[in-house]
Parts: structure tokens; C-alpha cells; sequence
């Protein structure tokens, strides 16, 4: 998405206040999220198979029928929708009118129309404040399920096995190592990460004229799949096959990807002589079963963007695995959470799900994954 361009046109054309500005762009970003990137569906067909997905309809709602997107909506699934495909439309409108980015002139010259109409601006409705949020956290608790740390041992354990032979194949191809297997790291597939940017989507999903490059600092670019094989094997005794445990979505606590990452709200730097401006990459967090928890569909929205939320949440993850585990790559260490009310002692949390009985089985399979993953990464490097 062309997020600054974006912004001019919605304020020098359509005339939005910033508030409504800052409302609309974050609607595209999270269609993005779960639908890929928006000028990606514009450069297929304009955008008209995402906008045909977006739509649900009154009737849709009173027969209680699934969206056509894969886009989590907490509340009314009817409104929901209609502010995501509203906020798309203007998307799919701006790019209409700029056409080609490499050609077009620059949003601000496109004249504006003749005659507007005075707009005022939304009303500001009250938020909720960190006692409703803190009640919140008591409702979402209890239902939050955490692997068990003896699982999370047995991958930390594996990793001291195999380090030495898959740091070496790593840097051999170009890979840090230390970016997915740090002393004690959790890391279930080094070298695989989340894809992140239209280019990395489009080689993922092996698009015409998509780069053949091996991705920076990656054996594997992934959609979310290799992160939740290891709770299937937990779970169900198998890798996973696209279908997890129903009305639940796989969350990360902290962030893994390197844009927008919200590192200095999620940790903070052991104390040291010369400590780093930024940590490396955290791209291992991405499989680290220390950094998962499977969270309600309903409430996968508030975890994302409340950040009292996701610290409460890393906050268990930290309380349950930091004696088995280093849960991020050296100078980052457990961020204590500011208001004792937050502490995870004081929540109601679901008994951790899994036991080591089909764990072996898991690592023989991430082994021979990773024997593959190496093996084709080093003819392309």
C-alpha cells in the first residue's frame, strides 16, 4: 500500500479530517494483513476479487453466513465489514485516479473537485479506559491456551543438539545465525520467516516476474503455516494441514517482522557497556512456540492493538518459559510490566495444552524440513 500517497489523497481530494485519515489507512492496513497487499489485488484486477469479498449483505447477517474474506471481525460482522470494504473502496479509487505510481503525477496535483461539500468532523465517542481494558483482560484470560514449557524444553534442547551444524549451514548461505538460534532460543524452524512487503508476497506465492532470489536473512518465506506444525504434532500427532481448533487463531506476543517492529514497548536491553541502537532482526520469534498462543477468533483484535494486552500475554509466555528458554536474541530481555494489577499473577489463566508424547515425532519432521530447506537455499546462493 502506498500509505503516504495514500493519506494526501484522502486529505487533499476527499477532504477527510486526520482522525478520519489515520481511521481509514488503518482499515486498509489490516485488510492487508489477512488478504495480502492491496496494490498487489489492484495490479491483478483492479482490486474487484477483493472488493466481491468484502461484501456481505443484510441477508448474509440474518442467515448467520461466514464472510467471504478471512479477515477476524470482533462484534457486528455486518458493520465490520462494510468499514473494511468502505476504506478499501477508497484505496481501489485513489489508485484509479493516480494510475500508475511510476508515472503518475504526485497525489496533491490531482485538482479538486469543483464543488465540495462542508464535511464535519465525527463525533469523538468515549474510549475505554485501563479499567475496562484490565476487565477485559480477566474475560480473555482464562481461554488463552499456552503450550506446555516441557514442550518448549524439548525444542530449546534439540536446538543446543543441532546448533553448531545448522549455524554453520546458515552462515555457509548467507544467514546470521544468531538471528534464529541464539543460546537457549525456543526457534522451531530456523531460517523461516513470515513474507512481509507486496514483493515477498509475490514470490511466495510464486507470481510471474517475482524475484527467484533467495529472501534476506531467510532459508523460507511462510503464510503462518510453519509455525503451528509443532502444535499439531502436540495436538493432533501430525503436521499441520490448514485447519486448526475451531473459533481460535494462532497469535504472536511479540513482534517478528522487521517493519513497524514494536520491540522498545516489548522488551527492554540488557544493561551492557556498548548496548545496540537496534537488536538484529527478530525473525525467529516467528516459529518460537515461547512467542504463540492460540487466543479466541472474537478477541484476536483487542490482542493485537492493546498493547497492555500483548505485555500481559508476553508476560505469561515469559513467567512460563524463561526457565527453560532465552524467549529473544540477546540484548533483549523481559520488560516488567509498569502497574502491579497487570501482573499475570493476578489473572485467571487455562491450564497449558499439549504433552511430549508425539514430540519426537515433530522433531524428526523439522529435521527433515530443515535438511530440505538448507539443501535448496544453498543452490541458490
Amino acid at each position: 500500500m502506498q500509505e503516504i500517497a495514500f493519506r494526501r489523497y484522502l486529505e487533499d481530494v476527499c477532504s477527510l479530517a486526520k482522525r478520519a485519515v489515520t481511521a481509514r489507512v488503518s482499515n486498509c492496513r489490516r485488510v492487508e494483513r489477512f488478504e495480502d497487499d492491496l496494490d498487489v489485488h489492484f495490479k491483478e484486477d483492479g482490486m474487484v476479487s477483493l472488493m466481491r469479498r468484502l461484501t456481505y449483505s443484510t441477508e448474509d447477517a440474518n442467515q448467520n453466513r461466514p464472510t467471504r474474506h478471512k479477515i477476524p471481525i470482533a462484534g457486528n460482522v455486518l458493520n465490520g465489514t462494510a468499514t473494511l470494504r468502505q476504506a478499501a473502496g477508497l484505496y481501489q479509487k485513489f489508485r484509479q485516479n493516480a494510475g500508475d505510481p511510476q508515472k503518475a503525477p504526485p497525489v496533491s496535483s490531482i485538482p479538486e473537485p469543483s464543488k465540495r461539500t462542508p464535511r464535519v468532523a465525527w463525533p469523538d465517542w468515549p474510549q475505554p479506559d485501563e479499567n475496562d481494558v484490565l476487565q477485559l483482560a480477566r474475560v480473555i484470560t482464562p481461554l488463552v491456551r499456552f503450550l506446555h514449557p516441557q514442550i518448549v524444553q524439548r525444542v530449546v534442547d534439540d536446538n543446543g543438539v543441532n546448533r553448531r551444524t545448522w549455524s554453520a549451514e546458515l552462515l555457509r548461505i548467507g544467514i546470521n545465525p544468531d538471528i534464529y538460534l541464539w543460546d537457549g532460543s525456543p526457534c522451531a524452524f530456523p531460517g523461516v520467516r513470515r513474507h512481509a512487503g507486496s514483493q515477498e508476497i509475490a514470490q511466495f506465492k510464486g507470481r510471474a516476474g517475482a524475484s527467484s532470489e533467495r529472501p534476506t536473512d531467510s532459508l523460507r518465506l511462510d503464510d503462518n503455516d510453519y509455525p503451528k506444525h509443532l502444535w499439531a504434532y502436540v495436538l493432533t500427532g501430525g503436521p499441520f494441514r490448514k485447519r486448526g481448533p475451531k473459533g481460535y487463531q494462532l497469535a504472536h506476543l511479540a513482534d517478528h517482522k522487521a517493519h513497524e517492529n514494536r520491540w522498545r514497548e516489548e522488551f527492554k536491553v540488557e544493561p551492557s557497556t556498548n548496548p545496540p541502537s537496534n537488536p538484529p532482526p527478530l525473525f525467529g520469534l516467528y516459529t518460537s512456540p515461547a512467542n504463540l498462543a492460540y487466543v479466541p477468533s472474537n478477541f484476536l483484535k483487542p490482542t493485537d492493538f492493546s498493547g497492555t494486552l500483548r505485555s500481559l500475554l508476553l508476560s505469561r509466555a515469559f513467567q512460563l518459559y524463561g526457565s527453560v528458554a532465552r524467549l529473544a536474541p540477546p540484548p533483549l530481555v523481559e520488560k516488567s510490566l509498569p502497574n502491579s494489577e497487570w501482573h499475570p499473577d493476578n489473572f485467571q489463566w487455562g491450564d497449558c495444552v499439549g504433552t511430549v508424547d508425539h514430540v519426537d515425532a515433530f522433531l524428526q519432521y523439522r529435521e527433515r524440513c530443515m535438511n530440505e530447506l538448507i539443501r535448496d537455499s544453498a543452490m541458490l546462493a
